[in-house]
């Protein structure tokens, strides 16, 4: 029999505040990254997206799930249950949910939403699924608890459909890539994949100058496509040849005021600048993760 692999629901933060054909363009931009990371790695995967949420199903989600850690735009994730939205089959579909996720005397709350023209509101659902898993599991003693229970049961009905989860996994956040100009980020040491994954970040199409290709490998785990190239002595130059907007440097304020600074014609970033050290090993940390 073959094993149903679960639906990803894919959550995005900063694109649902945009105008209308602004978030459309955005979230394009999205699928269109998310689609091509899973052809890259030759994951054969079916991306849908009603509005203000992205759906992935794919033949091996935790690729999948690894993908989508990795793609600017996308704030969390969780693997899901589909269902109807028909509330005696929402029944059938929490119980068989929750049964692996109850133990003897957990406590346990059902946070429950919905959009859409349904014969119950989110609060009502919430009340009726709770008291499913509550008779349905009568013999382990289960408990709510609104606050911090020990299972943590999400339904999410959409229209025709509903959602079940337990998790959310993080994502990096940020814009999805290409939805912003093209910036050349000179890299001299680890200070500088930081630099550049902020403007990643932010939704930048980065291509990096280094006399190291080695140490911008791990950009790529951000972005397969990413362009990297020798540096020249004249950096504007080389920016205006590869079409960028900018250019980026990986300076701390520290350095700011021991160097002259590069005089050209392009607006010139410091990404690090105002971030402590500290700040700074940590989010090298977060790009080689």
């Amino acid at each position: 029999m073959a094993v149903m692999m679960p639906t990803l629901l894919v959550r995005y933060g900063e694109l649902g505040l945009k105008s209308d054909s602004v978030r459309s363009r955005f979230e394009q931009a999205l699928v269109q990254d998310i689609r091509r990371k899973h052809a890259l790695v030759g994951v054969p995967c079916v991306i849908t997206s009603p509005r203000g949420r992205v759906f992935v199903d794919s033949d091996d989600w935790r690729k999948s799930c690894e993908i989508l850690s990795h793609t600017f735009g996308v704030v969390s994730f969780s693997p899901v249950t589909r269902v109807s939205s028909d509330f005696e089959t929402l029944k059938q579909g929490i119980r068989a949910f929750a049964e692996p996720l109850v133990f003897e005397g957990a406590t346990f709350a059902i946070r429950a939403r919905r959009t859409g023209n349904h014969p119950y509101t989110s609060q009502s659902l919430g009340r009726d699924l709770g008291s499913v898993v509550f008779t349905s599991f009568i013999d382990k003693n289960l408990k709510v608890d609104l606050g911090e229970p020990d299972v943590e049961i999400f339904v999410e009905v959409r229209e025709r459909e509903a959602y079940l989860h337990s998790s959310r996994l993080p994502g990096p956040g940020g814009m999805p890539k290409g939805t912003q100009g093209k910036v050349l980020s000179i890299v001299e040491s680890e200070r500088g994949l930081a630099s550049s994954w902020l403007l990643m970040k932010r939704g930048c199409n980065v291509q990096i100058a280094t006399q190291n290709h080695d140490l911008a490998a791990p950009l790529t785990a951000w972005n397969p496509d990413l362009k990297v190239m020798d540096p020249e002595d004249n950096l504007f130059s080389l920016a205006w040849r590869k079409e960028c907007s900018g250019l980026a440097f990986e300076w701390g304020i520290t350095e700011l005021d021991k160097r002259p600074a590069p005089k050209g014609d392009l607006p010139v970033f410091y990404p690090l600048v105002g971030m402590t050290s500290e700040e700074v090993h940590a989010l090298i940390k977060r790009v080689n993760a």
